[in-house]
């Protein structure tokens, strides 16, 4: 089997076991599992066929990194491990779980600014994954809960961010 289709078959059912597991603790990370399997085909379908540019899709990727690194402190700043299972009548997420799940998850999503500047094309699902779910998904998710609860919800504002910048990376990468 070629390595382009193998690594991330692999990359792809390694993180369906993570968060699989972290899923019975963080039942968000439940959702994880689909945009998985949703990168992975983006993947089949455009990613490992023709990387882009690094100088189109770097600046942005990192710009969203740094985003998403100040939307994570705005969700500890305003309770998300508490609101977020109460709207479906669970018990908070443990934090010290959550701390590690999310910086874990952004160390991986560092080493996908790699992958671009590299071309790697073998690892690409890495920042797709990133570009989907922690952009894309991020703002929709977090709007929609706002949204939905008709009042601020925590990482609203941060999240704001990624309507702007979801569309370019999209394009770009897609």
């Amino acid at each position: 089997m070629d390595r382009t289709i193998s690594i991330p078959i692999i990359i792809s059912l390694l993180a369906i076991g993570i968060f699989g597991w972290v899923g019975y603790i963080i039942s968000a990370v439940w959702l994880f599992i689909p945009a998985t399997l949703i990168a992975f085909l983006i993947y089949l379908r455009k990613a490992y066929k023709k990387m882009p540019p690094p100088e189109r899709i770097l600046p942005l990727y990192l710009l969203a990194l740094s985003i998403q690194m100040l939307h994570f402190t705005e969700e500890y700043l305003t309770s998300l491990v508490t609101e977020l299972p109460a709207l479906f009548g669970q018990e908070p997420y443990p934090e010290d779980y959550w701390l590690v799940f999310n910086m874990s998850a952004y160390a991986f999503f560092l080493l996908g600014g790699i992958v671009l500047y590299k071309r790697i094309k073998e690892l690409a699902i890495i920042p797709l994954f990133f570009i989907l779910v922690g952009v894309a998904f991020n703002a929709a998710a977090h709007i929609g809960l706002a949204l939905y609860t008709n009042s601020y919800f925590p990482g609203l504002y941060t999240a704001m961010f990624y309507l702007l910048l979801a569309p370019p990376l999209l394009k770009t990468i897609l």
